[in-house]
């Protein structure tokens, strides 16, 4: 007998519109926080940030804190669309 899904993972997908890859999708805990998803993504996407661009993830169109937990942006949808965001920075 096949074990009950629990239903708890939140399904992620980072879109990185210059990129000519697809999106970066997977699933992770409510707890995981944005800073984790945005490394991963940075390295399925193959950029770094330097010192005159930053990565960062953006969410209905606000850039995210790196703290914030992936489960109280998802809330009831277990699911949670970001883009990875170049920015310039400015020094």
């Amino acid at each position: 007998m096949a074990e009950p899904e629990t239903g708890n993972d939140i399904k992620v997908r980072v879109s990185f519109p210059i990129s000519k890859r697809g999106p970066y999708e997977q699933e992770f805990t409510p707890d995981t926080t944005v800073e984790t998803v945005l490394a991963d993504a940075m390295k399925y996407f193959e950029v770094e940030n330097d010192s005159q661009f930053v990565y960062v993830l953006s969410h209905d169109g606000r850039e995210q804190d790196p703290a914030t937990t992936l489960g109280s942006l998802a809330g009831h949808s277990r699911e949670v669309r970001f883009t990875l965001v170049k920015k310039i920075t400015q020094g």
